[in-house]
């Protein structure tokens, strides 16, 4: 999941695009069920570490599950997460 972060999404994109395109990623290349846990261990991580955690950021992981449920390719769940965000 680490990697999939590190080398797919951009350390320049906003933060709920960021959001998106993890948490579609990760359901690409690795599974739904380790999607929700980097989306829920990432705002939980937010709340001990003084991170933001935000129902927004919830709102753009799902966001990205629904753009990977869409596009069977990076590029298109790239390209749908930068159209929502």
């Amino acid at each position: 999941m680490r990697a999939i972060v590190r080398e797919q999404v951009p350390a320049d994109a906003s933060d709920k695009l960021k959001h998106c395109l993890a948490t579609g990623l990760i359901a690409r290349h690795c599974s739904v069920s380790e999607a929700h846990i980097a989306e829920w261990g990432k705002e939980f991580t937010d709340v001990f570490d003084g991170g933001d955690p935000s129902a927004n950021d919830i709102r753009a992981d799902r966001a990205g599950l629904r753009c990977a449920r869409a596009n069977a390719e990076d590029a298109g769940v790239r390209s749908c997460c930068e159209t929502v965000y």
